[in-house]
């Protein structure tokens, strides 16, 4: 059996490591192995790039991890609090939070960010009707209706909207925050049934987030060492066409070379102009997000804030091109020399927002450190900075967007079933939910070939 894989990020990897102990695999990557995970060095420390954690309750990353054998390198952030930059000033997260939605009215009435109003207005879930749910809904609609604007826009917006650089507005609840929608649909109360859930099946003593110690690219190159040591084939070019010269049968063409079977592990755009006409007609339709990560290095005397803070999220409506800041130093404490020097991870980007693609690298750090000055209220000065460009990093799941993944596999299945897709563009932009897809995709490449090979 003879698998191509096409892109060479954490899915495409992930999904030739699913299949390589069965079939001759290739892996076709034109840039660098591992895609949005890069660790380069910074102020003497191994520093990422891009994500930095992957979230543990679905176990995907971390039995990958574990395969190649880093299991024993993870760690988990120091515990940490998070602030909102709204109004001039900071506030932190009250407590009790699913994905920025209350379930502690107590925590919520003490906080000075919903102020008064606000909360009594939040509280109101508790009593109210309920609310008609749709077979999807945004997130803001479905926050809004129960707990009203103020939760929608200074808590939901900042952590959810900053995570998936989109507007809640417009973005999918059954793609982003499943469980949101689920209980809105099974409790008339959003705060009383996400209070009621049974936790997570994870043991409480399992941290939320891990990481490689030596940063995500650690990741990649074990990986990299485990696919070479299986036999694994890593071609430096990218993919032009994919063809079925004999219409649903026999072997695919790529580019020439004959193959059972392909995952294409690449952005939807770009998948639908590698299968030209055999690519499901709404295949390229998805929008995608650019964002920018400023690491920088700053005297931590001159930040004043606890060292038990992890970071600031900003609430819209600022005017700021800041939409969160990452204390590394804090949130990782292996980031920390014991000098005065403090890591941070300045986040820029939101839909429709153009601004990283107009500014020059020294603009773009100049304006976010003053951004981060002014939420904080006390001038900083970088002694080290580097800017990582992302274009296109985050595809923007509007409302409807797991309809639309549906029908695109469905499509394809029909068309080409030799060939999976995988990757960001369909069920999950996080590290976990790209190496499932890629595993998954793998698997469903290898279970038709084998059934096609059976049938023969």
């Amino acid at each position: 059996m003879r698998i191509a894989v096409v892109g060479g990020g954490i899915a495409g990897l992930a999904a030739a490591f699913e299949v390589c102990e069965e079939a001759e695999v290739t892996v076709y990557e034109p840039g660098r192995l591992g895609g949005k995970l890069r660790t380069s060095e910074f102020g003497g420390l191994p520093v990422d790039e891009g994500p930095d954690a992957f979230l543990t309750r679905t176990p995907a990353a971390v039995d990958l991890t574990v395969s190649v054998g880093l299991g024993d390198d993870l760690v988990a952030p120091a515990a940490g609090r998070t602030l909102v930059h709204f109004a001039g000033r900071l506030h932190p997260l009250p407590s009790g939070l699913v994905l920025g939605v209350p379930t502690d009215i107590a925590a919520l009435a003490m906080s000075r960010l919903l102020g008064p109003l606000g909360a009594a207005r939040a509280a109101w879930d508790i009593v109210a009707p309920s609310t008609p749910v749709g077979d999807d809904e945004s997130v803001r609609n479905l926050v809004a209706a129960r707990f009203g604007r103020r939760v929608a826009d200074r808590l939901v917006e900042p952590l959810l909207g900053s995570i998936h650089a989109a507007p809640t507005a417009q973005l999918s609840a059954k793609a982003t925050a499943p469980s949101l929608l689920t209980t809105a649909r099974s409790s008339r109360s959003l705060l009383v049934g996400l209070r009621s859930q049974a936790p997570p099946t994870t043991s409480s003593n399992t941290p939320v987030f891990l990481a490689p110690r030596a940063g995500m690219a650690s990741l990649v190159e074990a990986l990299v060492a485990k696919l070479r040591g299986a036999g694994v084939t890593f071609v430096s070019q990218g993919v032009r066409t994919i063809r079925q010269p004999n219409r649903g049968a026999g072997l695919l063409d790529v580019d020439g070379e004959p193959y059972d079977g392909a995952v294409l592990a690449v952005a939807a755009p770009e998948a639908a102009r590698i299968l030209g006409e055999h690519a499901p007609r709404c295949l390229g339709s998805v929008d995608f997000t650019d964002v920018v990560v400023a690491t920088v290095c700053v005297s931590r005397s001159s930040v004043g804030l606890p060292d038990d803070v992890n970071g600031v999220l900003v609430a819209p409506g600022s005017g700021m091109l800041m939409t969160a800041c990452s204390f590394g130093s804090n949130k990782w404490p292996h980031w920390s020399s014991g000098s005065d020097q403090m890591v941070l991870r300045i986040s820029a980007g939101r839909h429709g927002d153009s601004r990283t693609v107009k500014l020059s690298d020294d603009e773009i750090v100049e304006t976010l450190i003053a951004d981060l000055s002014a939420a904080i209220q006390r001038p900083l000065a970088a002694t080290q900075w580097r800017l990582s460009r992302w274009p296109g990093a985050f595809p923007f799941y509007r409302v409807g967007h797991l309809g639309w993944v549906d029908k695109v596999r469905s499509d394809l299945a029909r068309t080409l079933p030799q060939v999976a897709l995988a990757g960001s563009s369909y069920n999950g932009a996080g590290i976990p939910a790209c190496v499932a897809s890629g595993r998954g995709a793998a698997r469903q490449v290898s279970t038709v070939v084998s059934d096609v090979s059976t049938a023969s």
